[in-house]
């Protein structure tokens, strides 16, 4: 299935991209620039024994409420998950550990205003597609690793969602049979090796069987062992750090196998590669770049372009605004 989209944005819409660890909220205007914005870490943030879902909502109303002069019209969410395209739930976000969340209807109920519902990538793919790199081009792929990894695309000037609305689900590709337990329940996921929690989980691993070698990593990280995120790994991989190092390259050719599986299936004439793990680790663009340009059918990569994201973290939020309004919302 596709996106159908109109063809001008005549109002502020608000966007709100809910990732796996953070919630960012923003107002975009008619010529598409982001003109308030709001980022809140889910994990520093909630309250003793308050649920994420209510965070958000409760976030979300105060950002529109302290930003009425822009005369909001309609909001459109992005979330790390699969979305039921006729209800606008959440059917499932591994990530969030959320399952059949009515979350569209929570939030129009709260604000008062309709609210389009995509899935976060397919958000990000909308707005580097019309704000960012992908501008002008009608066969895009958008690769994001951060928490998770997932992916939008865009065949034919449309943007794809699939039969049931869960197309771009790259990060649950499965690149080693039987491996390591993916959040989503299955094995051996891409997500699992290249996304910000797999690659912390394995760096817990090899450090907690040898301790010596992964003592940088390990007083690199805030509480020990326990407290190594990809945040850590990535500073160690900065300062040169053998272990940091080696660990990277892996990520970068697990990350490659995911990206060339994608050009090889459906022949896109740009990539686009961002998000946390990507941008905060100097190195993984190179590495998938040069990986897929070295294995993948030559026939599928004649054309290629691989692109850097051009949005930054304001990409989610401008895609979500922009899907709400162009979809009429």
């Amino acid at each position: 299935m596709a996106i159908i989209l109109k063809n001008n944005m005549k109002k502020n819409t608000a966007g709100i991209d809910i990732g796996g660890t953070n919630l960012r909220c923003g107002v975009l205007g008619e010529d598409g620039t982001v003109k308030s914005r709001l980022s809140v870490l889910f994990s520093k943030s909630l309250n003793e024994g308050e649920k994420q879902v209510d965070f958000i909502v409760k976030n979300v109303k105060q950002f529109l409420s302290a930003n009425g002069k822009y005369g909001i019209k309609s909001i459109g969410v992005g979330v790390a998950g699969q979305i039921d395209d006729k209800t606008g739930s959440v059917l499932f976000s591994p990530n969030l550990n959320w399952h059949d969340v009515p979350l569209k209807k929570m939030l129009e109920k709260e604000t008062g205003l309709d609210v389009y519902m995509a899935n976060d990538l397919t958000a990000i793919t909308y707005g580097e597609w019309k704000f960012g790199s992908g501008k002008g081009e009608d066969n895009i792929i958008c690769i994001f690793a951060g928490t998770g990894i997932g992916s939008g695309i865009v065949i034919n000037g449309s943007l794809y969602t699939g039969c049931s609305n869960a197309a771009g689900e790259i990060g649950h590709i499965t690149i080693v049979s039987g491996g390591r337990k993916c959040t989503c329940g299955n094995f051996g996921c891409l997500e699992a090796y290249a996304g910000g929690l797999g690659i912390a989980s394995i760096a817990k691993e090899r450090a907690a069987a040898d301790n010596k070698s992964f003592e940088n990593i390990i007083n690199t990280s805030s509480g020990g062992i326990g407290s190594i995120s990809a945040e850590t790994v990535a500073r160690a991989y900065k300062a040169g750090d053998k272990k940091a190092v080696e660990l990277i390259k892996e990520t970068g050719l697990y990350l490659s196998d995911g990206v060339i599986s994608a050009v090889n299936l459906l022949n896109p004439c740009v990539i686009i590669l961002g998000g946390g793990v990507i941008d905060g680790i100097p190195g993984l663009f190179d590495i998938v770049k040069s990986e897929v340009d070295r294995r993948a059918l030559k026939a599928s990569v004649s054309s290629l372009r691989i692109l850097r994201a051009a949005l930054g973290k304001d990409a989610g939020i401008i895609g979500a605004a922009g899907l709400a309004a162009m979809c009429g919302c």
